[in-house]
């Protein structure tokens, strides 16, 4: 089998020699370990990344509170080396090591994580994971309440003054829901109790008078000086006296909103690691550059020579050194799959991660070193929905119709991925998926189109397709354009662009219909709801929903619907269902039986949210879900494609997460039926 791979890449050797070529250039020994890291990536500044590419490094260089056990990917002690947890389970106590120091001998503080979480939550950073902190106290009023107050004042205001204008005798249901929609007000109001601002929301028949409209203009005032007033006490409080604070330099204290239970996953974290503060605040944007960058992980930035390849080492000054084995990692960036395979293949790396021809899987999946197994991934199309065609949720709706998803999987990819008509990933512990209304269906998508305007795809404007620059990207890209030019008539061009420019357009959302991958942060089905938010830091497709926004707030506190279920219940696609759920928690006998029927409770606001964006709004295009797979060379330990339970059972590594921390090579264990795993 290695011979016959061997044999059918030979015709890139030309290729693959001029990469080693490049490799070898530098004089340097080869690292102890190397592997395939994809795109080049965009930054290692923790409160900036979004990536895995910059994720992986970011997990060797930096360490948060916790870290992840290679073995079973359970939260474990980092900088912090114990915690204690209140009852109520809103408030943490970290205790620090004494022995954790940075890379230039400076202690790490209680300090340096209150400074990185307050500048991961600074609007005038733009983190775009700011709102992963959000269930900390205090956290969203500092992050989004003075931007809110903005908008109430400034756009939103005063196209509520043009619209009474223009129209003096008031307004229809119909006008009033695209205002709504077109300025993101359910965002701006997503705290507001005003009982003026409440009605108006939900505003859906009828006229809306000139003295309603008057009242409204006048709450809207009075919610922008409400928030203004908040966002100012936050920003006085946060990382203060509340929310995230140093009791001493090695006590940390952090506040919740509401109990989380998996706020220690999110310790661990890329987006919660510590920085240097004392670099940032120099103000040179590249201050995570070789030379200049001070780290506190287990590995340090030794060269970053751009498009080739990242050189990590050991760090001695890490609290755990003695742990680490690796001497040196080497990163590569490399995006082409084939010559990515060759290097593998030849011993010149040794874990190639997802990242090999699709038309070799079948070849490769017979070898002792190739590893698979699902995936808490999702791979799906966004939709720009501020832009026509695509702010009609029946076009949205009919092209997830006309896409044939197990062609896709089947004779595109051809690795086991699944069809996918959901966000959330199958598997997730305690979810039941709603119903969609995605699928195959030609025939009901060319109705849609038909209703939005475009019978047989008349009339209907040329759009792209835009994916970062990957072969398997393009190739899905290419059959859904094909498909869609097929069924539905309509003129579709796939193209590319490299990584950090395909994120640029993404976020300033000049795109039709656009690529996009998410990995689960966390073992929760609200890592792939969440992000759909108004105006959330990952949501980049101008969609808003003021009852997806509120059944995520809810989830976020459950506690809060107990108080008033009816005022819930009356929103629910599935009341009954609901309602045995509030019932359970009224009727649970203890604490513990409690505790499970809340959790049940919040997966079905999870899944109620859910169903607005399969069933309702279609914002995005799910296609397929991953599976987790990759070439891991025999003499590779500590890497575990199958993890350990708590009750000694093995699953898979649904977020193929493998700590380099943990990796070490064991030279001697060359045979092929080494494995992938341990």
């Amino acid at each position: 089998m290695y011979r016959t791979l061997l044999g059918l890449l030979a015709v890139f050797a030309a290729a693959l020699a001029a990469v080693e070529l490049t490799l070898s250039a530098s004089g340097e020994a080869p690292a102890d370990f190397r592997f395939i890291n994809g795109t080049e990536p965009q930054t290692l500044d923790p409160s900036r990344m979004t990536g895995q590419p910059e994720g992986r490094i970011a997990d060797a260089i930096f360490e948060g509170l916790t870290r992840r056990d290679a073995r079973t990917l359970r939260p474990v002690p980092g900088v912090a080396r114990s915690w204690t947890i209140s009852p109520d389970g809103r408030s943490y106590v970290f205790r620090l090591r004494e022995s954790a120091v940075w890379t230039d001998g400076r202690p790490v503080t209680a300090d340096d994580f209150v400074y990185a979480w307050r500048r991961l939550l600074d609007p005038a950073v733009g983190g775009e994971y700011a709102y992963i902190l959000h269930m900390v106290r205090f956290a969203k009023a500092f992050n989004t309440y003075a931007a809110h107050a903005d908008r109430l004042e400034g756009p939103i205001g005063t196209a509520l003054a043009e619209l009474r204008r223009d129209q003096p005798d008031g307004i229809d249901a119909a006008t009033w829901r695209r205002f709504l929609a077109e300025h993101h007000v359910n965002a701006a109001l997503e705290n507001a109790s005003d009982p003026v601002l409440e009605r108006a929301l939900v505003h859906r028949e009828g006229r809306l008078e000139p003295e309603r409209l008057e009242r409204v203009g006048e709450a809207l005032r009075r919610e922008a000086r409400r928030l203004r007033t908040l966002a100012r006490e936050a920003a006085g409080r946060f990382g203060v006296d509340a929310g995230v604070y140093a009791r001493d330099p090695h006590t940390l204290v952090v506040e919740l909103e509401a109990p989380t239970a998996y706020f220690l996953e999110i310790t661990a974290f890329y987006p919660t690691f510590p920085v240097p503060r004392w670099l940032v605040e120099r103000g040179d944007e590249d201050w995570f550059l070789p030379g200049k960058i001070v780290s506190n992980g287990a590995f340090e930035l030794v060269s970053w020579r751009v498009n080739e390849r990242i050189r990590l080492a050991r760090s001695e000054t890490y609290w755990g050194r003695d742990e680490v084995q690796l001497g040196t990692i080497d990163a590569l960036a490399i995006e082409n799959e084939t010559t990515a395979l060759n290097l593998y293949l030849t011993g010149q790396v040794d874990w190639l991660p997802s990242s090999y021809p699709s038309d070799l899987v079948d070849r490769l999946r017979g070898r002792p070193d190739f590893y698979s197994g699902p995936a808490m991934i999702v791979y799906y199309y966004r939709f720009n929905c501020e832009r026509p065609p695509f702010d009609d949720r029946r076009v949205r709706q009919a092209i997830g119709l006309a896409v044939d998803r197990r062609l896709i999987v089947e004779e595109v990819l051809g690795l086991g991925q699944l069809p996918a008509v959901h966000l959330v990933p199958p598997r997730m512990p305690g979810y039941d998926a709603p119903a969609s209304a995605l699928g195959l269906d030609r025939a009901r998508a060319r109705t849609l189109l038909a209703e939005a305007g475009y019978p047989g795809g008349a009339g209907f404007p040329e759009i792209g397709i835009l994916y970062n620059t990957n072969e398997a990207h393009k190739k899905i890209a290419e059959v859904i354009a094909d498909q869609l030019r097929r069924h539905l008539g309509i003129e579709v061009r796939a193209y590319n662009q490299e990584w950090q420019s395909y994120l640029a357009t993404v976020l300033a959302r000049d795109y039709d219909m656009a690529r996009g991958g998410w990995i689960g942060d966390y073992q929760d089905p609200n890592t792939f709801l969440d992000m759909w938010v108004t105006n959330g830091g990952n949501n980049n497709t101008g969609w808003s929903s003021a009852g997806f926004d509120r059944l995520i707030r809810a989830a976020s506190d459950v506690a809060a619907v107990l108080t008033d279920p009816e005022a819930v219940l009356s929103r629910f696609k599935e009341p009954g269902l609901a309602r045995r759920r509030i019932d359970a928690v009224e009727r649970a006998p203890d604490a513990a039986a409690r505790t499970r029927a809340i959790a049940a409770l919040r997966m079905h606001l999870l899944r109620e949210a859910e169903a607005i964006l399969v069933q309702d709004e279609f914002p995005v295009m799910p296609i397929y879900f991953y599976v987790a797979s990759g070439l891991v060379q025999p003499h590779v330990g500590g890497f575990y494609s199958r993890l350990e339970l708590e009750d000694g059972s093995t699953a898979a590594n649904l977020q193929d997460l493998h700590p380099l921390r943990a990796i070490r090579i064991r030279r001697g264990a060359a045979s092929p039926d080494a494995g992938a795993a341990g």
